[in-house]
């Protein structure tokens, strides 16, 4: 955990005797770089909702149109980060993303009926995604005999819980109480090596194993091993998700203290994105930026 000092009369109080209704602020950014030619880096931010699309009545409902929503909202959020040659990376990030909100919208009886019994049960339901990709990327045609692949970190928000489920290098973190953390695993070469205890984490010979995966979505015939996080959120959460062009270049305490410092999950995203471009910006620099806020309800 990096620790970062916040100014504690920015703390904001909360009322406990009004009714409190929990929001997620988000926003994302794309970039390609300086160094590659093509973007292979794909994100999505979605909402879901209960809708009910009314045809015909004789009974007013003010201002909410024919179109109305409950109150319960989950949100998706995807990072994918492709590979396998310069058509080949873009195709599979692409896919990825189009798969993973399929596969959602087909489900979302189960993301909006998620009760604490069910859990178990859900996450299995949300690591299958990562398993349809990859069936989906098996059966595209080989572009020179190569497969497809692509990482694919992803978090599903229904305050206040969050369910991640991961395979590559891309990254998820959590900031809270000026601490980040990296919640999700690198699934290199180099990381596995260390956690066999084998290697200190800067060793120098372990750089020709930091960008070898040994898990992915695709890329190869072996079944992807998805990761599977949960993690109970509290007001003012505030979530990163990020392809390896940020986290390879931005060390987490700059990471930190730019989403602290910003005014707004968008400002966070851009910031971060301009950081690691000034890094020399190697790879795709894909962000996602989130924070947890909680509203008054009027009543």
């Amino acid at each position: 955990m990096t620790k970062h000092h916040t100014d504690p009369k920015a703390d904001t109080t909360l009322d406990l005797e009004v009714p409190l209704h929990q929001t997620l602020e988000v926003a994302g950014r794309s970039d390609v770089g300086q160094k590659r030619a093509e973007n292979q880096d794909h994100f999505l931010i979605a909402d879901l909702r209960r809708q009910l699309k009314i045809r015909d009545t004789n009974v007013a409902h003010d201002g909410c149109g024919n179109e109305l929503f409950g109150c319960q909202e989950g949100h998706l959020l995807v990072v994918a980060d492709g590979m396998g040659g310069h058509s080949n990376g873009e195709a599979a990030s692409r896919i990825a993303i189009e798969s993973s909100a399929r596969y959602v919208l087909d489900m979302m009886q189960w993301f909006l009926k998620l009760t604490s019994t069910a859990e178990d049960d859900f996450v299995d339901e949300l690591s299958q995604c990562l398993v349809s990709i990859q069936q989906k990327l098996w059966s595209q045609p080989r572009d020179g005999g190569r497969t497809m692949g692509t990482t694919v970190t992803m978090a599903y928000v229904i305050p206040p819980k969050m369910y991640v489920v991961h395979a590559g290098d891309s990254r998820c973190y959590l900031i809270r109480d000026g601490e980040v953390k990296q919640l999700t695993t690198d699934h290199t070469v180099a990381q596995q090596l260390v956690q066999d205890g084998g290697f200190d984490q800067d060793d120098p010979s372990l750089q020709q194993w930091r960008h070898v995966l040994w898990n992915c979505v695709g890329a190869g015939d072996k079944v992807v091993r998805p990761e599977a996080i949960r993690v109970d959120l509290q007001h003012g959460d505030q979530i990163v998700l990020c392809s390896d062009g940020l986290s390879g270049v931005v060390e987490e305490p700059t990471i930190l203290k730019t989403v602290t410092d910003a005014k707004n999950c968008q400002a966070a995203a851009d910031r971060l994105t301009q950081l690691a471009n000034k890094k020399g910006g190697p790879d795709n620099i894909t962000v996602v930026a989130a924070r947890l806020c909680s509203k008054a309800i009027q009543g």
